[in-house]
């Protein structure tokens, strides 16, 4: 009897281990994939990214962009990581001084969540207030958004590309 009783808390603690193991693996597992609140998670995505051009908060933008995000602006070269894109958006600082952004907001017209990948695209519209002009700028046109589902849990953006609609 007494040679059996180690080999059970053996048994048992071999068991427990193993238990443990994969109920770790599963809330690993549960942070780094999308889960079946992804549309709400692209959704809040989407706010934070309309608040910080309404706020012209280019810092928080970048912090919103994949390692190897890749932008696509009218008139420009492709930016290529997350790098470039900050130093550009780090750059519009300077250029844009004085400048008040009046509206920006963006009417989603399709959100598509497909395992770790979200495509959108929308109408965006701004209108930016320009220091020692008297009328703002306008623009109305079409975005694109394609996000990837990160590790740590959140959505970053893979690729932006927007251009503006033709004068009616």
């Amino acid at each position: 009897m007494r040679k059996s009783l180690p080999l059970f808390v053996l048994i048992f603690l071999l068991v427990t281990s193993i238990f443990l193991t994969i109920k770790h693996a599963d809330a690993q597992s549960d942070a780094a994939s999308p889960n079946t609140n992804s549309r709400r998670a692209v959704e809040d995505f989407n706010r934070r990214f309309v608040e910080n051009c309404r706020n012209m908060n280019n810092k928080a933008a970048a912090e919103m962009w994949a390692e190897d995000g890749v932008d696509l602006l009218p008139g420009m070269d492709p930016m290529v990581g997350k790098a470039a894109i900050s130093k550009w958006l780090a750059g519009l600082e300077d250029q844009s001084k004085g400048a008040k952004v009046t509206q920006c907001d963006v009417d989603w017209q399709q959100i598509q969540v497909a395992g770790d990948t979200a495509y959108e695209w929308g109408i965006n519209t701004q209108t930016i207030s320009l220091a020692g002009k008297s009328e703002p700028f306008k623009n109305k046109g079409k975005i694109t958004l394609i996000l990837r589902w990160q590790r740590q849990g959140d959505w970053k953006l893979a690729l932006e590309s927007w251009n503006s609609s033709p004068p009616k």
